[in-house]
C-alpha cells in the first residue's frame, strides 16, 4: 500500500508523494514496516524514496526511525548517490537515539567523509559525529578525531560542522578545554562568516562551562 504511493512508483520526480507518505506514516506508524521492507529492495529509486521518507519522518519524530538505523547503515555504501545522502541524513537525525550503533560506525563515517563524492554525504557524516558527541563522554571522545578532521580536510569546507560538534560535546570533554579554546580562536578570523560564527559559539560555550 505505502510503497506504491512513493514518488518513483507514481512516476513523479518531485518529493510531494513522499511527503504525503511520511505524513501518513506519522499518523499510522504501523505502516512503517513497509518502508523498512523497502530499504532492502534493489531498485535504487525505491530505496532513495524510502530513505527520504525516513528523513522526513525523523525530522519530526526521530524515535519512529531509530529502529530502522540498522537498515539505513548498509545503504551508506550504496553506489547510488541519492540513496547514500538520504540514508546518511536520516541516520544523522537519529544518532542520539542509537549512539552505540553510530559509535561503532565511526570508521565508516570517516571513510565516507574522506572519499565520498557527495557534499551532502560528507555534511551529514560530520553532523552525525557531532550529534554522537553530544550524548556523553565516551561518545564525545570517539567522535573527537572525526570532528577534528572536519576542521581541515577538504579546504575547511566542513569546518562549521566540526566546530558545531565540539560545541555540542564541550560539557563532556572538559579535560580538553585548552585545546578547544585554541581551536575556537584559530577559526575566529576565518574567511567564511558561518565558520567564524561557529567558532564564536564554541568559545562562548566553553567560557560558560
Amino acid at each position: 500500500m505505502v510503497l506504491g504511493n512513493l514518488s518513483s512508483q507514481m512516476g513523479q520526480r518531485s518529493e510531494q508523494s513522499n511527503r504525503k507518505v511520511a505524513a501518513f506514516i506519522q499518523e499510522n506508524p504501523e505502516f512503517l514496516n513497509e518502508i523498512k521492507d523497502g530499504l532492502t529492495q534493489k531498485n535504487a529509486d525505491l530505496l532513495g524514496d524510502c530513505a527520504e521518507v525516513c528523513t522526513m519522518i525523523a525530522e519530526q519524530n526521530p524515535e519512529l526511525i531509530a529502529p530502522l538505523a540498522e537498515n539505513l547503515l548498509p545503504l551508506l555504501r550504496h553506489k547510488n548517490t541519492r540513496v547514500r545522502w538520504e540514508s546518511m541524513h536520516a541516520l544523522a537525525l537519529v544518532t542520539s537515539l542509537v549512539p552505540g550503533l553510530v559509535q561503532e560506525s565511526i570508521p565508516m563515517l570517516e571513510s565516507l567523509f574522506r572519499s565520498d563524492k557527495s557534499t551532502i554525504v560528507r555534511d551529514y557524516a560530520i553532523i552525525a559525529a557531532g550529534n554522537l558527541a553530544s550524548v556523553g563522554t565516551a561518545q564525545a571522545k570517539a567522535a573527537y578525531p572525526l570532528l577534528s578532521l572536519a576542521l581541515t580536510l577538504h579546504e575547511t569546507k566542513f569546518a562549521k560542522h566540526g566546530l558545531d560538534g565540539f560545541s555540542k560535546s564541550a560539557k563532556h570533554i572538559k579535560t580538553d578545554y585548552d585545546e578547544l579554546i585554541d581551536i575556537a580562536e584559530l577559526y575566529l578570523e576565518h574567511a567564511r562568516p558561518s565558520i567564524r560564527e561557529a567558532a564564536k559559539k564554541l568559545k562562548k560555550t566553553l567560557q560558560d562551562l
